[in-house]
């Protein structure tokens, strides 16, 4: 077989398994990365590279290789979700960096944190001042949680016994140029009544790139491909 079409198989093959592997062993792999689920994409990646690339031994010797190690760890992390001993052992426990307002040096060098990264984490945070910083903690993914001093917390409409409006996530009806029915029959609104409304714009439903419904106020935004700049919440109060 040729070189270049083999290497095409493999690579397909190991894209597409270790695709369905991470999807099955859940989304912490990407958004919460602990020092395990480091390692874990790692050796996953390894593995894989070697896959799609080594053509001197079967290509299943390590799609073989990627199941178990994806079986040992679902495994490992049922053991971590059942069981706190072995969570702490295997992902940690928080660090805290300041107590009080107080710099815990001690806490600062066995988690290989100096001053320049602590305080770089206090600004993405809009603290420019660590006085300002009642709490600080090292969280196991390698985020910094902080609690402001109370003089610091942005005021709510609780604090001014303001009864503020419930928001709401909306819907999208149209995502490039196709209408979402299921997203339709959610909040009792037909196809037909959707085209009066695109209509009235004088474009095509094909012509949109993104339309959204909020159910609170029965706004439409709409974004189209010959871009208008947007138009946002047009009233279908009448419907």
């Amino acid at each position: 077989m040729n070189m270049i079409i083999r290497i095409f198989i493999q690579a397909t093959l190991t894209f597409f398994t270790i695709y369905l592997l991470t999807r099955v062993l859940g989304k912490k792999q990407i958004s919460q990365l602990t020092f395990y689920d480091y390692v874990n994409g790692v050796t996953f990646g390894s593995i894989a590279a070697t896959a799609a690339t080594n053509v001197k031994n079967p290509t299943w010797y390590y799609l073989w290789a990627l199941f178990v190690f994806a079986l040992f760890t679902f495994l490992v992390q049922y053991i971590t979700l059942k069981n706190r001993k072995v969570r702490k052992v295997l992902e940690g426990e928080p660090t805290i960096l300041i107590h009080k307002g107080k710099i815990l040096e001690d806490n600062m060098e066995k988690s290989r944190f100096n001053m320049a990264d602590l305080m770089a984490e206090l600004r993405q945070r809009k603290i420019f001042d660590i006085k300002n910083v009642h709490f600080a903690l090292l969280e196991t993914n390698g985020k910094v949680s902080v609690m402001p001093v109370a003089k610091q917390n942005p005021v709510t409409p609780a604090d001014l016994n303001i009864q503020p409006k419930e928001q709401t996530i909306a819907t999208e009806l149209i995502v490039d140029g196709k209408i979402i029915k299921s997203n339709l029959e959610q909040h009792n609104l037909t196809e037909k009544w959707l085209k009066q409304k695109v209509s009235a714009e004088n474009v095509e439903v094909e012509d949109i790139v993104w339309l959204s419904y909020n159910p609170i106020d029965k706004s439409l935004y709409f974004d189209f491909k010959a871009d208008k700049l947007g138009k946002d919440k047009v009233d279908i109060s009448d419907n």
